[in-house]
């Protein structure tokens, strides 16, 4: 396997923004590694997980629950469900080998729901592990550009 290329990255990340904008969130699980991190700081750049406030930091089995009940219909604080729209851009392979890679790329993603618009801006920063013949996302980590504001309802995947 060659390593991967700022091509084949944009590929994955414009994938993987089609995918939660359509809310096919068990397509998007199965993007991910066993050992996925998926995190949102709060308060700055976030540099340590385990000893800072997060929004969201979950693995493979806290995900799973997340999905499960955002595929139930029963999750209150997406009924009815955020309709969003991600534009990714500026994408840029940090570092890459033949079986990992790290990519930062930038993002706005549009949220309406029950007739209230938000707009969020920030910065992804993925690393893919390639994996059963393709490039998975084992760890994400979302920088919101207002992750020092107050934030409600962030209860779909950023």
């Amino acid at each position: 396997m060659a390593t991967l290329s700022r091509q084949q990255a944009e590929e994955i990340l414009y994938e993987e923004a089609r995918i939660l904008d359509s809310r096919r969130y068990d397509e998007w699980f199965a993007m991910l590694t066993e050992d996925v991190i998926y995190w949102v700081p709060c308060n700055g750049e976030g540099t340590d997980p385990d000893r800072e406030i997060s929004l969201v930091y979950d693995d493979h089995a806290r995900l799973r629950d997340r999905l499960d009940r955002l595929n139930s219909g029963l999750a209150h604080a997406q009924n009815p469900p955020s309709k969003t729209c991600r534009l990714v851009s500026n994408v840029q392979v940090e570092q890459t080998s033949t079986d990992s890679a790290a990519v930062t790329s930038a993002f706005i993603l549009y949220e309406l729901r029950q007739t209230r618009q938000r707009i969020f801006a920030g910065r992804y920063q993925h690393r893919f592990r390639y994996q059963d013949g393709r490039w998975k996302i084992q760890w994400k980590k979302t920088l919101l550009v207002n992750n020092d504001e107050v934030i409600d309802n962030l209860t779909f995947i950023v």
